[in-house]
């Protein structure tokens, strides 16, 4: 829809240009312009005219904006205060010739040259409170045109993407869109065949909510890549470089919305650019809550904040008014120190939702469209600080979604605890005044349920290229860890490269006959091989979840997956599941 109504909205503006004038949209309804109008273009001394006008619109042509304006080589200046809440503003302008705009003290607009009246547009985050607005206008010869308009950009649409054919993010836009991730690998291509395949630009704005926190921003790309956030300028590498790279800031957010702004260069060779962020700072009083404008939980989080409970009913609307009502997502997640005991987990939820124990362990998941319909997972033995993850997306229609558990000390009270389907908040933090024993014939950190880890012992190969060739550089045994590593912006070993890497992990274990999904998390590639079946193939850069079902009859399988870095974060997940 929205992609739609941009292209609806480009033939409009086609159309204008062909016609008289481009009617841009008003300034503001606030209050009307204090017009002042010069007989000369250097805005010297006092005005020939002046009046209020509506709006700031205007073609006269080869004509004169009133008594005493010559037709040719007048300027003009136009004042008025404007409320203004923070945010990234667009500012859509058509002269003909220079005009320049100020927002307060802030010089936004600065085209004081000659110039045809074509449309240009500039983003600027601006501060919330009350701005004297004040535009300046000149006109020397043939027609003359100043057409000015702004709006407030909104979260919920992704990225709003500039493309121009040249590496100065100057001239025309070749191609508009909204972009719901900055996480693309180009090659020797271009974004589309509007753009160049070298020596060009982009910049993608976004609007962002965040809870107050320490926020770690990663930026990675061939070429030049600035990122800025409320119009301060983070991460800087504007320079020719290869995808051996990874720059990173650290910043400190106050609870709100915030701008975030992309500029991105392609000089030659291979383009890609991937810009994202973290939470790093610890949410110790609630869920630490991410939610997406779209389904897929691509690219960062549009909304950042800390949820005591997860249980909404956001009826046909969305989490926050400028999130999409339909096709967004969530995923909240808290480490909880769990009373030794059994737990049943329950959701209601309208439509999907997943269960993750500790990052590895898939314990619910449900993960299509449905109405609110109530599922429970029966019991599961937990002891000890463990970290849950709750994943949800909403197609269309009604938006709900309730997570709770109960709590058995024994195998009796559980069997004596019916499920219900009635939503009761967790009780967290507290605890009996002395440890539960763990209940008889159920090991600690067991699931009753036959969920199944990764446990090892795994034999490992890493090579220092991203092709598994050659002798590994490194070989190891790892008895203790699951097949569960996150290396950021590093690697493996010292003898390892920190991008351009690969690997293998093997391991044969004993499977009870079943049906098994096997699931990988990975940046970049994977491919997953069951007895030398290949079962899951993502070759490629890219970041994100994979997974594959087959049947296993009982006795011992080989498991082997095989894994390549190719630049900036670096990580890797297996885990599988009976069903």
């Amino acid at each position: 829809m929205k992609t739609k109504l941009w292209l609806v909205m480009a033939v409009m503006m086609a159309l204008a240009l062909v016609g008289a004038g481009l009617n841009v949209a008003p300034a503001a309804t606030a209050g009307e312009w204090y017009a002042e109008y010069f007989n000369n273009p250097t805005l010297s001394g006092g005005p020939t005219l002046t009046r209020y006008d509506a709006h700031i619109s205007f073609s006269w042509g080869t004509g004169s904006p009133g008594e005493g304006i010559p037709a040719d080589n007048f300027s003009a200046r136009w004042t008025r205060d404007e409320w203004l809440e923070a945010g990234t503003y667009r500012f859509t302008y058509r002269s003909d010739d220079g005009i320049r705009v100020w927002v307060g003290d802030t010089l936004v607009i600065d085209d004081w040259r000659d110039r045809y009246a074509t449309v240009s547009i500039v983003d600027r985050y601006i501060p919330r409170g009350i701005h004297r607005v004040r535009v300046e206008y000149y006109e020397h010869t043939g027609d003359a045109t100043v057409q000015l308009g702004w709006e407030r950009l909104q979260a919920g649409s992704g990225w709003y993407g500039e493309f121009f054919g040249n590496r100065e993010l100057s001239g025309p836009v070749l191609l508009a869109r909204y972009d719901a991730a900055i996480d693309f690998d180009w090659g020797t291509g271009s974004p589309d065949p509007a753009v160049p395949a070298d020596n060009f630009s982009a910049r993608w704005t976004r609007n962002v909510s965040f809870t107050a926190g320490t926020y770690r921003f990663f930026a990675n790309s061939d070429d030049g890549v600035r990122v800025y956030v409320n119009g301060q300028r983070i991460i800087d590498a504007w320079q020719d470089q290869k995808q051996l790279n990874g720059f990173q800031a650290d910043l400190n957010l106050s609870a709100g919305t915030h701008a975030i702004v992309v500029e991105y260069y392609e000089h030659g060779g291979e383009a890609s650019v991937h810009v994202w962020w973290e939470r790093v700072s610890v949410v110790t009083d609630g869920w630490a809550a991410r939610y997406y404008d779209n389904p897929a939980m691509a690219g960062g989080p549009a909304l950042v904040r800390t949820d005591p409970e997860i249980n909404f009913d956001w009826g046909e609307g969305a989490p926050a008014s400028w999130l999409p009502s339909d096709n967004f997502a969530a995923v909240w997640t808290r480490q909880i120190n769990f009373t030794p005991g059994l737990y049943r987990f329950n959701f209601r939820a309208d439509d999907g939702v997943r269960l993750w124990l500790n990052d590895r362990e898939l314990l619910m998941d449900y993960w299509q469209p449905q109405d609110y319909v109530w599922h429970y997972r029966d019991w599961h033995y937990l002891s000890g600080t463990q970290t849950l993850r709750v994943e949800y997306f909403d197609a269309t229609g009604n938006a709900r979604i309730q997570f709770w558990w109960d709590y058995a000390a024994t195998v009796q009270a559980a069997r004596a605890l019916a499920p219900s389907s009635t939503y009761r908040a967790p009780r967290i933090g507290t605890a009996p005044a002395a440890p539960v024993a763990p209940a008889p014939g159920i090991a600690p950190a067991t699931p009753i349920a036959t969920t199944q880890g990764a446990p090892g012992p795994w034999t490992i190969h890493y090579y220092a290229n991203a092709t598994l060739s050659g002798t590994p550089v490194v070989t190891l045994r790892d008895h203790d860890t699951p097949l569960s590593f996150n290396w950021g912006m590093g690697s493996p070993d010292p003898k390892v490269p920190v991008d351009n890497f690969s690997a293998t992990f093997e391991q044969t274990a004993r499977f009870e006959a079943g049906r098994y999904t096997f699931n990988t998390y990975s940046d970049d590639g994977v491919r997953l091989y069951v007895d030398g079946q290949r079962i899951i193939d993502s070759w490629r850069p890219m970041r994100g979840a994979r997974a594959a079902t087959i049947t296993l009859a009982e006795g011992e399988h080989t498991i082997r997956l095989e894994y390549y870095e190719r630049t900036g974060a670096a990580q890797v997940r297996l885990w599988w599941v009976k069903r």
